[in-house]
């Protein structure tokens, strides 16, 4: 099941992001360096199941370089560590994770002329999952590594700020392939040769190209953004599945478009936000349940909608107090919910997600703050059947430990 790819880009992009130009080499380039740590220690809870405490690092540092009047060079280097449990989507479902850690690099360029502004950039970022205790890190199924590269260009005018962008972006999973691409040895080569044809093997690879666009005004006391984006996204190796279960010569792509606006209003010492966005993925991809012969035609097609208010509270001292809700409601169009014992109903699968985040810092000294952060998650469905993925629990994690900014 399982491959071993070991993406020789990563030390090209490694070394490309420390390096500067020569052309720069000898000029006067003045450093701008940020860096953000926390380590944190808690406990998450599955249906009051509760894991052992477990740790939580998250830190990134990025020494900007201003090369001249302007332009700037920010290179980024972001890291994440979590030891606690966590539902994460997966593969088109729900998923419970043991163990993450993510690392991530960046360039990006940014060139100022007058009032408009353009930022050409790329990173290179590997995720690794562990889904059991035992599992050793990059063994993982859902281990992944994205290359992305893209561009924003931004007009600043009197009445609003118009931003344009466009991303590439290419997703791989070195450990994740078909199960039956594996499965020669196992049964008899003319079963095999008839249910592989066209199955492929790196069937979760993808290749994305994005737009965006967005438009943001500032009406008295608040600050207004609106957004679309349109993604197309191709999995060059994942054939379409037919109405009998074998695989068309046809290749699965998607297409996902968001629709947003936020509003924010700082009322000091609050500051307040609320965004709501309503998205829909198409996809040609279909299903087909051998043990049960059922066929589902559009299979991952989903249409969500989601609110997500939230409030700081910001204090002369370096408090802050934030709390935040996030409502989204997913309504896929033609997946079929299913009973306990897995028989398929007439309704279609329907899922509310509820998360409430709370959370505290305060200054202990200097550049440290002491920081807890507690999480909330209820998610409900009419999908009755969970052998694979996850659509109905209750979940929270509590956090506590340091903070330090430079």
């Amino acid at each position: 099941m399982f491959k071993n790819k070991k993406p020789a880009v990563k030390t090209l992009l490694i070394a490309a992001l420390f390096a500067l130009p020569a052309a720069y080499a000898q000029a006067q380039v003045k450093f701008l360096p940020v860096a953000n740590a926390s380590l944190l220690g808690g406990k998450y809870y599955l249906d009051s199941d509760a894991a052992s405490f477990q740790g939580r690092f998250d830190a990134f540092f990025s020494p900007t370089m201003q090369l001249g009047e302007g332009r700037d060079l920010i290179p980024v280097y972001a890291v994440n560590y979590s030891g606690t449990q966590d539902i994460q989507e997966l593969a088109g479902g729900d998923v419970l994770t043991r163990k993450r850690q993510t690392h991530t690099f960046s360039l990006k360029y940014v060139h100022t002329n007058d009032f408009n502004k353009y930022k050409p950039r790329f990173s290179y970022s590997k995720a690794l999952i562990n889904e059991t205790k035992d599992e050793d890190w990059g063994d993982g199924l859902f281990d992944y590594a994205t290359l992305s590269a893209g561009i924003d260009a931004e007009q600043e005018r009197p009445h609003g700020t118009f931003v344009e962008s466009y991303d590439f972006y290419k997703v791989s999973y070195p450990n994740y392939s078909s199960l039956l691409s594996q499965s020669q040895t196992v049964i008899d080569t003319t079963t095999f040769n008839e249910l592989s044809a066209n199955a492929g093997t790196d069937t979760m690879d993808n290749t994305n190209h994005r737009l965006g666009f967005s438009y943001s005004w500032f009406p008295e006391p608040m600050t207004m953004q609106a957004g679309y984006d349109f993604t197309y996204r191709r999995y060059g190796d994942q054939s379409v599945v037919g109405s009998l279960g074998s695989f068309k010569s046809d290749k699965r792509y998607d297409l996902a478009q968001n629709w947003s606006i936020r509003a924010a209003r700082a009322a000091k010492p609050v500051y307040l936000s609320a965004k709501a966005r309503v998205g829909w993925l198409s996809s040609n991809q279909n299903s087909y349940d051998s043990s049960r012969t059922k066929y589902i035609d559009d299979y991952y097609s989903y249409v969500d909608v989601s609110v997500s208010p939230a409030a700081t509270l910001a204090l002369k001292n370096g408090t802050q107090f934030s709390f935040g809700l996030d409502w989204r409601r997913l309504y896929y169009l033609n997946r079929l919910s299913q009973d306990v014992s897995g028989n398929y109903t007439s309704s279609k699968i329907r899922q509310t997600f509820w998360l409430t985040s709370i959370s505290a810092r305060y200054p202990v000294f200097s550049s440290f703050f002491a920081r807890a952060a507690y999480n909330y998650q209820v998610s409900s469905s009419n999908m009755r059947y969970e052998d694979n993925y996850r659509y109905n629990y209750r979940a929270s994690t509590y956090l506590m430990g340091l903070e330090w900014e430079f």
